[in-house]
């Protein structure tokens, strides 16, 4: 089944700890921080602790912790990158949504032709979003995102999989994510996010322009299962000089059109809030 084209940072936020809920462990949250900046690109420790707010010496023995564990690999000029345990893991994950990305094959090959920029399939993880399946454009100038995991807020790709969680998962979500800025055009600032947010949930697709990477562009439109839970993105990424907001608009519709709802068997879910199902209608109508 098809979906028809609708109408169109700050420090880190402590998780609630009402209702007796668990505290988070700072460390982890702080390792998991470093991962998704580096995901976005190879860093030194001193840019890492400038983007995070934290001492250099907490992210160097953050980093040397990691390193052990083969998450990260400093390189020879001192940059940190990410190590091959991040990249097994990336398999894994790819591995899991293989009968996903089956079903996908034949929409996203049909994108592809239609808009020839770089398509991507992203899905969440935590607060992370990591890239399963990517078909790279085939002009000359181009955006490559890659298999791997970036932050939720920063881009199209991870605000549209936050739009369309249950209200209550996307708020213990957001309380828990540090808003790391990767470019001048990053959301930092939490109730900025959040308005971005419902834009996105009212248009039924979200656009990025240099949020993550400076010059690229992106429109990321969410896939549903049949019990209306959205289980990942797919995004059209390319050059910002290129991909303008009407060109972007345009694109909503085909991706709108060409992908499909995913049927409950090929994903594991539950059952989502009432609010995320009409939301889901209005795009179907």
């Amino acid at each position: 089944m098809k979906r028809s084209a609708g109408v169109r940072s700050a420090p880190a936020v402590s998780a609630s700890t009402r209702g007796g809920a668990i505290r988070p462990v700072r460390a982890v949250d702080r390792a998991l921080a470093i991962l998704a900046c580096l995901g976005q690109g190879n860093r030194r420790s001193i840019d890492l602790a400038r983007a995070l707010k934290l001492h250099k010496a907490t992210v160097g023995r953050l980093l040397v912790s990691l390193q052990r564990a083969g998450m990260v690999r400093r390189n020879d000029d001192g940059f940190y990158t990410v190590g091959p345990a991040v990249a097994a893991l990336a398999s894994r994950a790819i591995e899991t949504h293989r009968t996903l990305l089956d079903v996908l094959r034949d929409p996203l090959r049909r994108v592809w032709q239609l808009t020839r920029e770089t398509i991507g399939v992203h899905v969440r993880a935590g607060q992370n979003r990591v890239g399963i399946e990517e078909l790279e454009s085939p002009q000359p100038i181009k955006y490559r995102a890659g298999i791997g995991q970036r932050s939720l807020h920063a881009g199209a790709a991870g605000r549209i999989l936050l739009a369309f969680l249950p209200p209550d998962e996307r708020r213990q979500v957001l309380n828990g994510m540090r808003l790391v800025r990767f470019t001048d055009a990053t959301i930092t600032n939490l109730s900025d996010l959040e308005k971005h947010l419902e834009g996105d949930r009212r248009r039924g697709y979200a656009m990025s322009f240099g949020e993550a990477i400076p010059g690229v562009a992106s429109l990321s439109v969410p896939v549903f299962d049949s019990t209306g839970k959205v289980v990942a993105s797919v995004s059209v990424l390319g050059p910002q000089a290129r991909l303008s907001p009407a060109v972007l608009r345009g694109y909503a519709r085909i991706l709108l059109k060409e992908i499909p709802v995913i049927p409950h068997s090929v994903v594991s879910t539950d059952p989502r809030d009432p609010a995320d199902i009409s939301a889901q209608q209005t795009l179907r109508q």
